[in-house]
């Protein structure tokens, strides 16, 4: 895939990247699956995975479990935590680190937070941490997932 970003082409491999999901959680529905993830990750994937005969009942349980990012104040958020750095640049909603230990794409939407990534912590993963959101995220690709809050200062070192 390549993107154009302020007159810079940059090239993501497909082959060595990974796609996260980013949810926000319904507080309810956190509270009863913080301990059976697998149910809800199911949830999640029978959503993604769904044809558009069912769009109307899959889209009411995404907004069952679900709440929406505010997509000013977390792009906001983002660009005064990377605004200053030398490998960040953003255009509109997607925001990227491009340096030589992480290739990173984040695109902030309303329903979720999309990160394209050649590394498994990366910065966006990081920021997210901060922030003490109640999220879920969810590699659909590798049927990899997690709470943000399972990631402890010793996955960070």
């Amino acid at each position: 895939m390549t993107i154009f970003l302020n007159n810079i082409i940059y090239i993501i491999n497909g082959d060595d990247m990974r796609t996260f999901y980013i949810f926000k959680i319904n507080n309810m529905f956190q509270t009863f699956y913080n301990d059976k993830s697998n149910i809800l990750f199911k949830m999640l994937c029978e959503i993604y995975n769904s044809d558009s005969d069912d769009f109307i009942n899959n889209f009411r349980l995404f907004e069952q479990i679900t709440l929406p990012f505010n997509k000013k104040i977390f792009n906001n958020y983002i660009l005064l935590k990377h605004g200053s750095d030398f490998y960040y640049s953003r255009k509109d909603n997607i925001h990227i680190i491009d340096s030589a230990y992480e290739v990173s794409r984040l695109t902030v939407n309303t329903t979720h937070l999309k990160i394209k990534t050649n590394t498994n912590i990366n910065s966006f993963i990081r920021d997210i941490i901060d922030t003490k959101e109640s999220v879920f995220v969810v590699d659909f690709d590798n049927k990899d997932y997690f709470w943000i809050d399972e990631i402890n200062s010793l996955t960070l070192a």
